[in-house]
């Protein structure tokens, strides 16, 4: 089910399920930022990640010497969420831990997802609580895909530009887990990464400990410009099936194991944990 948000000018939609957000769109101007998803290309448009963000080392960690089984980016993306507060420009969606969800991932939380929309700017919070007896293991990432391109320009038109001078070493990917030693990645002008058909052919570009809060795509062309505030997420990954009309900008706050991962999810690299009643508070902006 489609729930909609709207003001005079923007309207957004989100699904239930994986609390998914489907649309962000100018009603004057016509025009759709975020992909709408394709089966034969990429069929998501904005997935929560959550409680990993990523692959697990052979899909599975430990915890208290009991081994479970996690898929990629966890469990939000594939449970409904249920309404939680329903305005006419915020909407916020639930998902609580059940016995389902225990066998994968045995801590008691609350997770609410939170989307509001004021002029052209959509503002995306989670909440993560724990309401269980003992320390909670988890992380969080988000996966906005952004339609490219628009008005009838050319993929190569675009680029991204970070808000600070970046310095960034790229981690590959390999049988999806991440390389222990980076690569340096050099940017035009210290902040540019243009955007190619090419760009993607080794997978995802996965950053650590960025220094930029807020990344630009632009345009070479229209002077368009759409702009993600990470939230001041540490890690970012940038993604696109090699050649398709879109591009994803990640916020993540840990991502996929390493090859020398020893499955014990309480050390895992950039796990957060809760101790009982305590929250942890996120989020991301779309801004155009």
């Amino acid at each position: 089910m489609l729930h909609t948000i709207a003001n005079n000018n923007f309207t957004a939609k989100i699904s239930d399920l994986g609390v998914e957000l489907r649309s962000f769109r100018d009603e004057i101007r016509g025009e759709e930022y975020i992909w709408q998803g394709d089966p034969e290309i990429w069929q998501g448009s904005a997935p929560v990640l959550f409680p990993i963000v990523g692959r697990l080392k052979d899909g599975q960690y430990l915890f208290n010497n009991k081994k479970y089984q996690l898929n990629k980016h966890g469990i939000a993306r594939t449970s409904i969420f249920s309404l939680h507060h329903d305005k006419e420009i915020e909407k916020s969606f639930i998902l609580v831990s059940n016995p389902e969800i225990e066998l994968c991932y045995p801590f008691k939380f609350e997770f609410i997802v939170r989307f509001r929309i004021e002029a052209g700017l959509l503002q995306i919070s989670y909440t993560v609580k724990n309401i269980g007896n003992e320390m909670m293991y988890f992380t969080l990432g988000s996966h906005p895909a952004f339609v490219l391109p628009l008005n009838e320009c050319m993929l190569e038109d675009y680029y991204l530009e970070f808000e600070m001078e970046e310095t960034l070493d790229r981690y590959f990917l390999k049988n999806g887990l991440l390389s222990v030693e980076p690569v340096p990645l050099y940017l035009n002008n210290e902040k540019i990464i243009p955007i190619t058909k090419e760009l993607f052919e080794n997978d995802a570009l996965i950053f650590k400990n960025i220094r930029s809060k807020e990344i630009y795509i632009k345009n070479t062309k229209t002077g368009h410009r759409l702009l993600l505030d990470t939230g001041n997420a540490p890690h970012l990954g940038i993604w696109a099936k090699p050649g398709a009309p879109y591009v994803c900008l990640e916020p993540w706050y840990s991502y996929d194991d390493s090859i020398d991962s020893n499955y014990d999810i309480t050390n895992k690299s950039g796990i957060m944990k809760l101790d009982f009643g305590e929250e942890f508070i996120a989020g991301y902006k779309i801004k155009v």
